[in-house]
């Protein structure tokens, strides 16, 4: 990340810590692949990132989420929801889930990269910062991952958020491949929460940071 402030490296480097210990935990995220010579990059920024400062980083980052996601809820989708549907038993379940989506892509979309970026200045610390060193390939590799962010949040926000919402509504059954695929969509949801968990785990013995 060469020219940039080595907080927006720290960043990067937190990300990869996480995404170095599900790799050598054997599991993966789907929509997030990566080349060996971005492997390699990676576990380089993961060496500096201690145990303790990562947990505080995790646990910063979902605080921090959770408040923008409340004020989104309130000051966005509320007003929304009675400005646009001033009757709630006369919308339909699809309005509904179309405004439920498209405001969970702006919460998510806009409040994952700042919770992101105000965690990593809240919790690296100098020690880390001293060990990071830029390299010119870390602006595509940090681009690489906004974009794969960006995807899996359309996805999420494009498809699974309306289409469960309107199965339940609607009490559907879509037969056992579209029950399969509901079936699909929780376990990588489930799979990834027990990623991030598998993150906070140290890649080698001990729990003393380095």
């Amino acid at each position: 990340m060469t020219g940039t402030p080595k907080t927006s490296l720290a960043r990067l480097a937190f990300w990869s810590r996480n995404m170095v210990a599900i790799k050598d935990d054997g599991m993966d995220w789907p929509g997030f692949s990566y080349s060996e010579a971005e492997w390699r990059r990676m576990r380089e920024l993961a060496e500096p990132v201690a145990d303790g400062t990562f947990r505080r980083f995790v646990l910063a980052n979902a605080v921090i989420f959770l408040i923008i996601a409340a004020v989104g809820i309130a000051c966005i989708f509320l007003p929304l929801a009675n400005l646009l549907f001033p009757v709630p038993a006369e919308t339909s379940g699809l309005q509904f889930a179309l405004l439920l989506a498209a405001c969970s892509l702006l919460i998510i979309g806009l409040g994952l990269p700042l919770s992101m970026s105000a965690a990593s200045r809240l919790t690296v610390d100098a020690r880390m910062l001293g060990r990071l060193t830029p390299q010119p390939a870390d602006d595509a590799l940090a681009s690489k991952i906004a974009w794969q962010l960006q995807r899996i949040t359309l996805v999420m926000c494009g498809l699974l958020v309306p289409g469960m919402l309107l199965f339940i509504a609607y009490d559907i059954d879509g037969g056992p491949l579209l029950s399969a695929l509901k079936w699909l969509g929780a376990i990588i949801v489930l799979l990834s929460a027990a990623g991030l968990g598998q993150g906070i785990r140290r890649k080698r013995g001990g729990d003393v940071d380095r």
